[in-house]
């Protein structure tokens, strides 16, 4: 019996990435679904001493203290948010197994393929490359794809513009 080699290999399609898109002051953003665990109604951490000015402080969640992280004090914007903002538990930031991060408001699951993104700008929003992994438009306006794991992880000041 002889065995037919293909001569042409099998196409593969180009790796999907799926993004959960929020808002954070007016402006579209995007974190790796696959870093976000679950999704919290916002309750006010418990204030803690000592800890970075974008921590708001720890909450208890399945018997864990998670640091929450309020992404509007971490890119420098001063005015309080929503009453109704949720906080994200994502995961593999850091040193701690999850986090919180405060945003405004979810907006969606967005499939991208980062293959056929453009690379960014300098500054997308005032946001220096090094903490974007990409831009895209939804609905035409730009979403800010977040290298979440850089921007929580780096100690540099990020200011984000209006």
């Amino acid at each position: 019996m002889a065995v037919h080699a293909e001569s042409n290999p099998p196409v593969v399609a180009a790796a999907e990435a799926s993004v959960l898109m929020f808002l954070v002051a007016g402006k579209q953003l995007a974190v790796d679904m696959d870093r976000v665990q679950q999704i919290l109604e916002y309750q006010p951490p418990t204030r803690t001493p000592r800890r970075p000015s974008s921590v708001e402080g720890i909450i208890r969640h399945k018997g864990r203290y998670l640091p929450v992280v309020s992404l509007r004090r971490r890119l420098g914007v001063e005015e309080p948010g929503p009453a109704s903002s949720a906080i994200l538990l994502l995961s593999g930031i850091g040193q701690d197994p999850l986090v919180g991060l405060t945003v405004d408001q979810v907006l969606r699951v967005l499939s991208l393929q980062p293959d056929k993104l453009p690379p960014p700008p300098p500054r997308v929003f005032g946001i220096r490359v090094e903490f974007i992994r990409g831009v895209v438009n939804a609905g035409g306006r730009p979403v800010v794809w977040l290298d979440v794991v850089k921007l929580l992880t780096s100690a540099e000041p990020i200011t984000l513009l209006a």
